[in-house]
């Protein structure tokens, strides 16, 4: 019923590890929590899914049977415009204290939250709180995305003095990709799965597709469970919507950061994207998410070995 018959070592899709199965309320995820930091360590960053290439590269994990050969894979290209620090927000164990915005903020960021300049002092609001964070914007115009931006918070490491010292400086500023991912390094990356929309129960859950002659319906679970128990156990698959979920996939490999475009632009450009105008990231393997949506990454939170860079010798 769940799996499909004919073949037994086909596993049921649909995870009942994720239930109740959520649509998310948004096109991006953001991360809840952030692993321990250094000090002056920015915790995360944003970009937008571009496309996937073939890499070939050096291993350089002595541990692998392929340690100094040159190995083929598929990667995910990001690109990262730079990140705005809008605003420093501050927290104590009850919640939120306050926060402080930038001035000069641009005029886009006003199309997701409304703000004032300056609106508290900074010293004042640090006096009530045990910790800081620092309130971001996205700059999807810098590569002619889209105007609306995304806004949310990154952390930053230190104690609470060190942490107030860094944000002030950086409040206002620009965020670039390389001061905060570094080649070689593993990073936990989230996002928003594609969207399906309303579909039946073999796409959704896998069941067996029914002969011709062996029941009025072909396309749906043969049993909805025993009839004593009256009702319909959530987890008998059905139809229903499929897809745009929030997921997390921990410790992607970093293979590359690239900062000129012309080293990974295709000559007809990304399919439904175009061209990388900005710095870009180059993640092993895949990422959740749609074209042009925007994709999370954070310092990985349970890195499973040490970090080394690579040599990319390949990028098409």
């Amino acid at each position: 019923m769940g799996h499909q018959i004919t073949k037994k070592s086909t596993p049921r899709r649909g995870s009942l590890q994720y239930y109740p199965i959520t649509k998310s309320k948004r096109a991006y995820h953001n991360f809840p929590q952030f692993g321990k930091l250094a000090q002056n360590e920015i915790s995360s960053f944003a970009g937008y899914k571009a496309g996937m290439l073939q890499v070939i590269y050096v291993d350089a994990d002595k541990n692998s049977p392929t340690f100094k050969s040159e190995v083929m894979t598929t990667a995910t290209v990001i690109e990262c415009p730079p990140l705005l620090v809008c605003a420093l927000r501050f927290y104590n164990s009850s919640g939120s204290v306050g926060e402080t915005w930038a001035q000069g903020v641009n005029k886009f960021v006003e199309r997701r939250v409304k703000f004032k300049e300056n609106n508290s002092n900074p010293e004042d609001l640090k006096a009530k709180a045990s910790d800081i964070r620092l309130l971001v914007s996205t700059q999807p115009w810098q590569i002619n995305l889209k105007k609306t931006p995304e806004v949310f918070e990154i952390g930053i490491g230190g104690n609470l003095e060190q942490k107030y010292q860094q944000a002030k400086e950086l409040l206002g500023k620009e965020l670039d990709v390389s001061s905060v991912i570094k080649d070689g390094s593993f990073v936990d990356v989230s996002g928003v799965t594609k969207g399906k929309g309303f579909q039946g129960s073999v796409k959704r859950f896998g069941v067996k597709i029914f002969p011709v002659h062996a029941s009025k319906s072909r396309r749906k679970a043969g049993n909805l469970g025993a009839e004593t128990m009256a009702k319909v156990q959530f987890s008998i698959p059905q139809h229903g919507r499929l897809g745009f979920n929030s997921r997390v996939e921990y410790n992607k490999f970093v293979l590359k950061t690239v900062k000129d475009p012309a080293e990974i632009n295709l000559p007809s450009g990304y399919s439904r994207y175009g061209n990388i105008n900005k710095s870009a990231l180059i993640i092993k393997g895949s990422v959740p998410g749609s074209t042009g949506k925007l994709v999370m990454l954070r310092k990985a939170l349970r890195p499973v070995k040490k970090a080394e860079p690579v040599k990319v010798i390949f990028l098409k």
